[in-house]
């Protein structure tokens, strides 16, 4: 809903969603919680952060990645809804198109791959 400039109590309408797609589509880098690493990636292409030439930068991934390698967890615990359950569907139907937009989402996040790794090449 604020995508489309709605408020939280705002009934949202199909307009809304399309108004949200353009929005994300002129105005974002897509970022994805299961794709944490490659997300933060592009946002330090984008912003022109070098995390090798940073120590505090590398302090801040260190944090969430862990230095070793080994991912550590961002995010915090919630219960699993299992698919098809009642509260699944209550869930699917109240959010239906906030569930449109993330689909959205996912596509434009495989969309600017190429151009932002085409724009990374230009700047190194």
């Amino acid at each position: 809903k604020k995508l489309a400039g709605k408020i939280l109590t705002d009934k949202a309408t199909k307009k809304d969603l399309i108004h949200a797609k353009i929005t994300l589509r002129g105005r974002f880098v897509i970022g994805l919680m299961h794709e944490m690493e490659e997300s933060i990636k592009r946002f330090n292409i984008v912003m022109g952060i070098d995390n090798e030439a940073c120590e505090r930068c590398k302090g801040c991934m260190n944090l969430y990645f862990g230095e070793d390698g080994k991912k550590k967890q961002n995010s915090n615990p919630h219960p699993r809804v299992e698919k098809d359950s009642p509260a699944w569907k209550l869930l699917a139907e109240q959010n239906w198109y906030d569930i449109k937009l993330y689909e959205y989402a996912v596509r434009l996040f495989d969309e600017q791959k190429e151009r932002i790794d085409s724009y990374a090449s230009m700047i190194s």
